[in-house]
């Protein structure tokens, strides 16, 4: 994906490069697309912070959408994932939903976007933002601090619970990979499973579970899923080949024990229980 680029806007209109034609356009796709989620006045005002701002400034962003102003570290990974989250609308499927979800647990969080896009969507939902890194974490907490049916820990997804920790503290930020512990190891870093956070928070079922985790669902999908898919209604992932060969073999593997409506959006396989369509449509 092309990354949303701040303050490039071409100054001398009469001399293009071809990197500043490419860019022009990239920013009218954007402009558009924040207007059709944020609305004109929003749209315009939240799209000339983006291509003004310093490449290293945070930029904070004010919205009926959003319950308390919201950060996007430019030079950091926010700014893809915030175009990805409100302007691609990469987590869009309330035009597939046949049901009203109450219950969403968000695995890899960042920095809360996508909890905030769900809760958008879905303000009676409860949401459970999950997310290991430090760094994303306190950005996840500050930006979801005022919606109080969003709910956020530190911690990872793993198929046991278990202490974990961030193999490479020096990735992107939206790139961090978390690995088991072994003996000797001391961290403070939960790895919880999604059983746990069901239970935790008294969810029957899981009406949306996300998994974004980078490579760690070849681990979730190569343990017995099935103490979790079976409640799980609707699961959106993005599948990390690149980083673990052979996860989309095991996802597809252990998915295939149920009856599934799937689509592609963006980065994302987005998969419904084919039983929620045949049960609503009688």
């Amino acid at each position: 994906m092309n990354q949303w680029r701040s303050g490039e806007m071409p100054r001398n209109y009469n001399h293009f490069s071809i990197k500043q034609m490419r860019q022009l356009g990239y920013n009218v796709i954007y402009f558009v697309q924040l207007v059709r989620f944020f609305g004109f006045k929003e749209g315009v005002a939240i799209f000339l912070k983006i291509v003004t701002a310093g490449k290293n400034t945070t930029i904070n962003i004010r919205s009926k959408k959003f319950s308390n102003p919201v950060q996007i570290r430019v030079s950091d990974s926010d700014l893809p994932i915030f175009y990805q989250v409100f302007g691609e609308l990469q987590y869009d499927i309330n035009f597939h939903l046949p049901y009203k979800p109450q219950y969403i647990i968000d695995a890899g969080s960042n920095v809360g976007y996508s909890c905030l896009y769900f809760a958008s969507l879905f303000p009676a939902a409860t949401i459970i933002g999950i997310e290991p890194q430090a760094q994303n974490y306190k950005q996840l907490q500050y930006n979801t601090a005022g919606n109080k049916n969003i709910k956020v820990m530190q911690a990872g997804i793993w198929h046991q619970p278990c202490s974990i920790s961030i193999k490479d503290e020096g990735e992107w930020s939206a790139s961090f990979e978390v690995q088991e512990n072994g003996n000797g190891q001391n961290s403070t870093l939960r790895g919880i499973t999604i059983d746990e956070i069901a239970a935790d928070n008294k969810f029957d079922t899981i009406d949306i579970l996300k998994i974004d985790i980078e490579g760690a669902e070849f681990n979730l999908f190569s343990h017995n899923p099935h103490t979790w898919l079976p409640k799980t209604r609707c699961l959106i992932i993005e599948l990390h080949d690149n980083l673990r060969s052979g996860t989309s073999q095991v996802f597809f593997r252990e998915m295939a024990r149920y009856n599934w409506r799937t689509f592609i959006k963006g980065e994302n396989i987005i998969c419904f229980k084919e039983d929620e369509y045949l049960s609503h449509a009688k």
